[in-house]
């Protein structure tokens, strides 16, 4: 079950706020503009998903990766895990996984669609996450790169402690 844009609201605020999708997190807190996504398919916004390594050449972490190469021979990239950090859960849209998977990939079986899961630790595996139905769960990072059908929240309030 996916919300509309016009549920959704303004920016969110780093304490309790309302849901956002994925793209609309990165313009948000990572200054990325609509030039940044793709938009050839049915359910654009798009990105990419990539890998970041470190000056230390020693340090590589998952990403999200500019659709469009913005700065000449390179693309922005935003760390997955410092990202994923301003938010405690994520709901995924089936569309996400059909688009990545192909189609019939987006049931139940499959992975807990429409219900918001506690982000736990982000790997090159996947997202690791838990929910209060469902137990512990693990997302692949293809379906993050349909940014439109991955929504994010912080239900954290002011001086509680993550999770």
């Amino acid at each position: 079950m996916a919300l509309s844009p016009a549920e959704v609201g303004p920016a969110p605020e780093h304490s309790a706020s309302e849901p956002v999708t994925l793209a609309e997190s990165l313009m948000a807190d990572a200054g990325w503009s609509p030039a940044n996504f793709g938009g050839d398919g049915p359910n654009p916004p798009y990105l990419r998903i990539g890998g970041k390594l470190w000056v230390t050449l020693t340090e590589f972490e998952p990403c999200f990766s500019s659709f469009h190469r913005d700065r000449v021979l390179f693309r922005s990239k935003v760390s997955m895990a410092d990202h994923l950090s301003r938010y405690d859960q994520i709901m995924v849209d089936p569309l996400a996984f059909e688009e990545c998977f192909g189609p019939l990939e987006g049931t139940d079986a499959t992975f807990p669609f429409g219900a918001w899961l506690t982000i736990r630790e982000v790997r090159f595996t996947g997202i690791e996450l838990l929910g209060k139905r469902h137990g512990p769960v693990v997302l692949p990072l293809e379906p993050l790169a349909v940014a439109s059908a991955v929504w994010l929240r912080n239900t954290r309030q002011p001086g509680r402690a993550p999770v």
